[in-house]
């Protein structure tokens, strides 16, 4: 594609926007089982926790989070090493409100864009930020202009106040690898008085949870003064304390297209980590195809245990997803979402390579510009019952086009490659030759959602389109959402479809299960609200117009049933200041909504 805004930076979206679109196509090599370059771990690692037996974050009684952290805070992307967007503790949560009402606990500016977060913690929250609205007169230029900077704020959970803030200068390099404007993406994990995260320079940090507060214990963050042009440090009393940090770049030479985003995942004593490996500006080239797309490193120490480039030569653009954690009968390995469509299964100790999966279909193609078939992952797999629930999707600038969501049942024994189809190739009836496919004997798919959709009065040509969203599975109930604005309910089980809802925007964060209702914003600053039901009957709009031959009545029919899930299921639609494109949380009896300028924090319960 030609050099364009990143992911992160879409401010028009495909419903307002023209793009140019490329022809040229990127030939897709496929990916060889080569083992991770593995490096032995320190003796000193601490055993990997048990999970629960239903391995699921759904199932009461887990421990799959870090240790010495509250029973009601959210401390990583998705609450658990599952990822899985569903919090079964918290109760009372208001069917409807006022944002600016007597619901309204605090509301906190941030910059001019949010992505990371917010994280709630030990009495802080955390979120991930630019420096459009500078805290410390510090980082303005000679013109009181903010200096572009990545930004991690960290607030008092009880009243809003500011307490400290990581600040990150951007890379030298430009936008290639640091997009202006776009601050920190990464939303952290904590453990105790530890923040890992990953910054905007493509370094893991560790930070100090209590800033500067309780003395420096590491070091200050150094960069730039934005008036003099001089070298100085951060350390302010409310700047942060760094206790370690991985320079991704000059430690493993990895190329970050446009933005590291990575929401680490802390199992144990191991830290791991998407690097944003990815393509330089002219979209075709892979400047370090030998650095590592996944690496795994020690959370006291920040030394690098084991690094693996699977996706090698084969990433398609960038690397913008999160890894997730399972245990399949005793088996424990962690999942990585590779840059090329293939998830990837790793020892978490070693980082040998067990099982990959194909997350497309065998003749699938890679466009410049986003109109090809084959996808790649922003959206985090999610685990629940021994299995793997992921979507695919690419950068949003591409746009909604045909996609598929995937429901995968690794065995405890499962090895090599599981997709459901290998790849042939075959003669066309020229003689060219073509990739084809065959049944795997050797698959572990279980079922999947999407493809093509011909039928009479369907709206459009596919079932399910590209999405940003991470799922939420409950009750054998999965909720996913996609790109152009719908959410799909769907059976954990088989993959029935159930039912879908139209918000008519698009939709970068992702559906939360809480107290009986599933919470989903979109970049129209709306908060959605749905009924959570255990047992659903099946809405097809597209199928209740079928034996109709006017397009008037076809239509007709088809709203009918809209209007039919809108009152069964929407409980309320609720407008805040400006596009939200994070996923609202609920932790110790508030609900955090964070949009791209504030954070509010409204009161559950009475």
């Amino acid at each position: 594609m030609m050099p364009h805004l990143p992911w992160f930076a879409r401010i028009a979206l495909f419903a307002t926007t023209s793009f140019s679109l490329v022809a040229a196509t990127v030939a897709i090599h496929r990916l060889k089982a080569t083992p991770s370059d593995a490096i032995p771990l320190s003796s000193r690692l601490e055993t990997l926790p048990e999970p629960a037996p239903a391995d699921s974050p759904s199932a009461p009684g887990e421990s799959l989070r870090p240790v010495n952290v509250g029973p009601g805070d959210h401390v990583m992307f998705g609450g658990t090493i599952h990822r899985n967007m569903v919090n079964l503790r918290e109760k009372g949560v208001p069917d409807n409100f006022d944002p600016e009402g007597p619901r309204l606990l605090w509301k906190a500016q941030l910059g001019s864009r949010a992505y990371g977060g917010p994280i709630v913690v030990n009495g802080r929250v955390l979120v991930g930020t630019n420096n459009e609205s500078p805290r410390n007169p510090r980082d303005t230029d000679k013109n009181g202009e903010p200096a572009d900077k990545g930004i991690l704020m960290c607030f008092d959970a009880q009243t809003g106040k500011f307490l400290w803030q990581a600040v990150h200068d951007k890379l030298p390099s430009g936008q290639v690898n640091d997009w202006p404007k776009e601050g920190l993406c990464s939303t952290p994990v904590v453990e105790g008085d530890r923040v890992y995260y990953v910054s905007n320079r493509c370094t893991v940090v560790c930070a100090d949870l209590q800033g500067m507060a309780n003395g420096l214990q590491g070091r200050p963050l150094r960069g730039i003064d934005p008036k003099t042009g001089k070298q100085i440090d951060y350390d302010s009393p409310t700047d942060a304390d760094i206790l370690w940090e991985y320079d991704m770049i000059k430690e493993l030479n990895v190329f970050p297209h446009n933005m590291s985003a990575c929401s680490p995942l802390l199992v144990g004593d191991i830290l791991f980590i998407v690097t944003a490996n990815g393509v330089d500006e002219g979209h075709i080239n892979i400047p370090s195809p030998e650095a590592p797309s996944f690496i795994a490193l020690d959370k006291k120490t920040g030394k690098l245990l084991w690094k693996s480039n699977a996706p090698g030569k084969n990433i398609m653009h960038g690397q913008w997803s999160n890894p997730v954690y399972a245990n399949i009968d005793g088996t424990r390995q962690v999942i990585f979402p590779g840059g090329d469509g293939w998830l990837y299964s790793f020892v978490p100790e070693t980082g040998e390579l067990l099982w990959k999966f194909d997350c497309n279909p065998k003749d699938a193609v890679y466009e410049l510009g986003g109109t090809g078939t084959r996808n790649d992952f922003i959206g985090t797999p999610v685990v629940y019952k021994n299995r793997i629930y992921i979507g695919v999707g690419q950068d949003p600038e591409h746009t909604t086009g045909i996609a598929h969501f995937f429901c995968i049942a690794p065995k405890k024994d499962s090895r090599g490659d599981i997709s459901k189809y290998l790849e042939v190739r075959m003669k066309d009836a020229e003689g060219k030759e073509k990739i084809g496919e065959k049944p795997n004997p050797n698959s572990h798919e279980l079922w999947r959602f999407g493809g093509v959709d011909d039928r009479k009065w369907a709206p459009r040509d596919f079932r399910f389109g590209r999405t940003m969203s991470t799922a939420c599975v409950v009750d054998d109930i999965v909720y996913i959402s996609e790109l152009a604005g719908f959410l799909h309910c769907l059976d954990a089980n088989t993959g029935k479809h159930y039912w879908s809802f139209d918000t008519k925007a698009s939709i970068w964060g992702s559906p939360y299960y809480v107290d009986g209702k599933i919470l989903l914003a979109n970049d129209q600053g709306e908060l959605f609200i749905f009924r959570h039901l255990k047992q659903h009957e099946v809405y097809d709009e597209v199928a209740a117009a079928q034996n109709l031959t006017d397009r008037k009545a076809a239509r007709a029919a088809m709203l009918a049933v809209r209007k039919q899930v809108s009152d069964k299921y929407l409980l309320a639609k609720i407008e805040f200041d400006t596009h939200i494109r994070s996923t609202p949380v609920v932790a110790n009896g508030v609900l955090y909504v964070m949009t791209e300028k504030s954070l509010y924090a409204i009161k559950c319960g009475n």
